[in-house]
């Protein structure tokens, strides 16, 4: 899982510290008092086979893609354009052209190789399925605001531990369309 996909030096500086802080929110969401938030946006929770690790939450997307989602990272599998894994840490983005929906996985260590990403296709590939993930994030926090109270995100984002580091963070109104301009930037949008 060592070969990474090139993201440019901008787009990797914003997303860092966007989906740090993203991961922070799910997981607030996840132990919501009123009610899992993933959950009630359509996730399936499967429960990791040891006690040590962290469920997984997968999401059935449009088109018959699949979102993978664990507090380390994303797997986004679509089944014309193969497997990304987007991992937590710095915003390393790998790429397989192979199609799977539901890694075994509950570590970063055992999803499977990713060595794709070296054709102009695969890379194509790979743009798509991360503009896809980004966009998907976007549309999960502008549901999320219709969801809950106006304060809910803001008053998380309170208490996220690295907001120091990242000099405060996105303010939460902001987080919806953080992502979808990060996506824009992966895929410009075809206006028709």
């Amino acid at each position: 899982m060592k070969a990474t996909i090139p993201i440019p030096t901008d787009i990797q500086r914003a997303a860092i510290p966007l989906l740090d802080q993203q991961m922070w929110c799910w997981g607030c969401d996840v132990r919501r008092a009123q009610g899992n938030l993933l959950l009630a946006y359509g996730a399936e929770k499967r429960p990791a086979p040891d006690a040590r690790f962290h469920s997984a939450y997968t999401f059935q997307t449009d088109q018959d893609a699949v979102l993978n989602l664990w507090g380390w990272g994303i797997w986004f599998a679509h089944p014309q354009w193969g497997s990304l894994f987007v991992d937590r840490s710095r915003f390393r983005v790998r790429y397989s052209p192979e199609v799977i929906l539901r890694p075994n996985a509950w570590r970063a260590r055992d999803l499977p190789p990713m060595t794709g990403g070296h054709s102009e296709i695969e890379a194509g590939y790979a743009d798509n399925l991360l503009a896809a993930t980004l966009n998907w994030i976007g549309h999960y926090e502008r549901w999320l605001s219709s969801q809950v109270e106006p304060d809910y995100r803001e008053h998380i984002l309170e208490n996220w531990p690295k907001r120091k580091r990242y000099k405060g963070g996105i303010p939460a109104a902001a987080m919806p369309v953080s992502w979808f301009e990060l996506a824009e930037q992966i895929v410009p949008q075809k206006i028709s």
